[in-house]
């Protein structure tokens, strides 16, 4: 340990010399080039001194100019680039908006033009100084009044020296509402952020935005936008991938750790080009508030559509090794389908097996052939080409491999020569760690679930889908209506369907973007490509369908949906009951808190 931990001081004081050597290296580079400069304006100063303005003797050349602006250039960069850089940047932030829709063309020009904060101060300043619409006189500053109450806007009345009345409304309307209202409305339910956050955070900053309850009444108008553009969305991926077979991925997520859920998710998703063509999503209420039957329930209900009413063909099922899919999927109308269980999950199952072989005492030598045995798990799985017995047969090879033999009769090791001289640690066969390994290796249920494995499937893609997408939309901290979980999910799924031909970020130097970090699971460095950002090309359609499907319509017809006012029907909150009364519960809650004489009394 004091070696190791000299060595390190000896490091760090290694790399703090090289850093202060390349800081003086630099500072010394700039400092002789601006004397450079200094030096050659001077000279080119005296020069035009003494030099004679004569157009037929005068010889004097511009390589002093040229060499003076590449050190210009040099040391204070150019400002042509510098301007490029920021126009590129510019016009970057506004691509999505260069396309118009035929059917949507208010809307966009609407949604098109700029916004800024501005202050009241500022506001106020610019009214005093306009003049009359009808007399083209002054405004009286002693006029100026705020009018009625605008959502996320302000509304000025005023009136001229001749005292002809005016006003001023910072926000246009559409439908009857504020504009500004809208944007903000939808630029948080759309990017998957939470409202009181938002409304927070404008709180800090003395920013109007809007009630809550104005966000969640017209939340309930936006979903039958979104409805109609998922629906939409799916059916343009039924065309891409209509009349091919497909192998489909099957995942569940919950809203909550536990058994305590109270929606799911379900997500299908095409294992070749990872496009999702169907989502489910369920709520407790259906199963009885049985959380753990929602994932047979979601599954079944989703591959009864992708079945019966998608034009997708599918022949292979892919999920993780649960015991209700399991089951499901041996039922009568799904036994003609392929069923592949997830290989990673199996591999990790096998690594914990074998740590608790070697954490036995007389098996310490099966640690370093952990890795070796997984890695040949995963050879057999990818090279069986759908073969159970080929697949058996090769895994149980492992057991002639341990013991220096690499030939038997019916089989022989596919590694080369050089892998048997670098290995020394063999196994015997009389040895309790090979019996222990034998036992696994040989075990019936294992060996009997190995039909499963005959394709080398993973469904790391819908957990990855899990876990970066749908985690940013629907957060598990958080509790949603079904309607706006719902609402949510299709977001997700959109998100994730529109971003997946998604280049590699490249720099200026035609090398790719690698990102590196620390993994949580091996505790070592790991490095991926950084990818490009994402255009969110589909968001100004959604917004000018969602403006749409509120314009003229009255905040008394907003409705929930029809599976949300099912599931109300049902039982509105968990206990099933009505609410007895807050001041009760609060009252009985302080009384079992109560201790010492404060009890006695309450008795």
């Amino acid at each position: 340990m004091v070696v190791c931990q000299c060595t390190g001081e000896k490091l760090l004081l290694a790399y703090a010399s090289i850093f202060i050597m390349t800081f003086i290296w630099t500072s010394y580079t700039r400092f002789r080039n601006f004397l450079q400069v200094s030096h050659l304006l001077n000279m080119e100063d005296q020069l035009v001194e003494n030099m004679e303005i004569d157009e037929d003797t005068c010889n004097y050349s511009s390589e002093e100019d040229d060499e003076v602006n590449e050190l210009i250039r040099e040391i204070f960069g150019d400002e042509e680039s510098l301007e490029e850089e920021h126009e590129e940047e510019y016009e970057d932030g506004n691509e999505m908006w260069n396309e118009t829709r035929e059917n949507y063309e208010d809307e966009y020009s609407l949604l098109r033009e700029r916004r800024f904060v501005v202050g009241e101060g500022a506001l106020l300043s610019l009214i005093k100084r306009t003049t009359c619409e009808q007399c083209g006189e002054s405004i009286d500053p002693s006029t100026v009044v705020e009018g009625e109450k605008i959502p996320a806007g302000v509304k000025y009345k005023f009136l001229c020296c001749n005292g002809h009345p005016g006003k001023w409304i910072s926000t246009p309307f559409y439908g009857g509402r504020s504009f500004i209202s809208i944007l903000l409305q939808l630029m948080v339910l759309l990017t998957g952020a939470s409202w009181e956050k938002f409304a927070l955070g404008a709180k800090f900053i003395n920013l109007v935005v809007g009630s809550s309850r104005q966000f969640y009444k017209m939340q309930l108008q936006y979903r039958t936008a979104i409805e109609e553009k998922f629906h939409k969305h799916i059916s343009e991926v039924y065309k891409k991938l209509g009349g091919l077979p497909l192998s489909v991925a099957v995942d569940v997520r919950f809203d909550s750790p536990g058994f305590c859920a109270s929606r799911s998710t379900a997500v299908f998703m095409d294992s070749n080009t990872k496009a999702i063509i169907h989502m489910e999503v369920g709520d407790s209420r259906e199963v009885d508030r049985h959380s753990s039957k929602m994932e047979r329930l979601l599954i079944d209900r989703g591959l009864q559509h992708l079945l019966t009413a998608s034009p997708l063909v599918i022949w292979e099922i892919i999920s993780d090794a649960s015991r209700n899919i399991i089951s499901l999927m041996k039922s009568d109308p799904y036994k003609h389908l392929q069923h592949s269980l997830d290989i990673w999950h199996k591999a990790k199952k096998l690594t914990t097996s074998l740590s608790d072989i070697a954490k036995t005492p007389g098996c310490r030598g099966l640690l370093q052939w952990i890795r070796p045995i997984v890695n040949h798990f995963w050879w057999c799985c990818s090279t069986c080409k759908g073969s159970v017995e080929r697949l058996l047969k090769r895994w149980m090879g492992i057991l002639y491999h341990i013991n220096n033999k690499h030939v038997w009769a019916g089989g022989r090791c596919r590694h080369s020569e050089e892998h048997e001289t670098e290995c020394s640690n063999w196994l015997q066969r009389d040895t309790v760690v090979f019996k222990n390994l034998r036992m696994l290796v040989t075990n019936r249920d294992w060996c009997g679930s190995m039909k499963f494995y005959t394709n080398c499937r993973q469904t790391w893609a819908v957990e990855n889908f899990f876990s970066h997408t749908l985690l940013h939309y629907c957060p598990k901290q958080k509790s949603y209506g079904y309607d706006a979980y719902h609402i949510r999910n299709m977001l997700a799924v959109m998100d994730h369907n529109n971003h997946l031909g998604r280049m590699p970020l490249v720099g200026q130097d035609g090398e790719v973007y690698a990102k590196g970090q620390v993994s949580r699971r091996t505790k070592q460095w790991v490095a991926y490509e950084e990818k490009a950002p994402k255009d969110f090309k589909y968001i100004p359609e959604l917004m000018a369908a969602c403006m749409r499907a509120t314009y003229g319509v009255s905040e008394t017809k907003f409705r929930k949906s029809r599976k949300s006012m099912s599931l109300d029907s049902i039982a509105k909150n968990l206990s099933g009951e009505t609410n007895p009364g807050s001041r009760i519960l609060l009252a009985k809650m302080q009384s079992r808190k109560k201790t010492g004489p404060a009890a006695k009394e309450s008795c």
